[in-house]
């Protein structure tokens, strides 16, 4: 299982919220795919996978705040 965590930002940036799903649990993913927004005071960033396989669990609801390096999901590859 691989956790998929949101990406440091920032020096400064530390809480971000997660503003949209482009994925579900179950859904197939492949490399490169964006699967999540986030956004912080300064920009949005989508959030993209880096191997294929499937969405076993979504960890953060959309519409939540969270951390940077928090895990938001996590994939099972294939």
């Amino acid at each position: 299982m691989i956790g998929i965590k949101i990406p440091k930002m920032g020096a400064a940036t530390v809480e971000v919220d997660l503003t949209k799903w482009h994925v579900s649990k179950g859904s197939t993913v492949s490399p490169g795919q964006i699967i999540a927004e986030v956004e912080s005071e300064k920009t949005t960033i989508e959030i993209e996978v880096q191997h294929a396989g499937v969405i076993e669990e979504i960890c953060v609801p959309e519409g939540t705040s969270t951390e940077v390096g928090v895990v938001i999901c996590r994939l099972r590859p294939t």
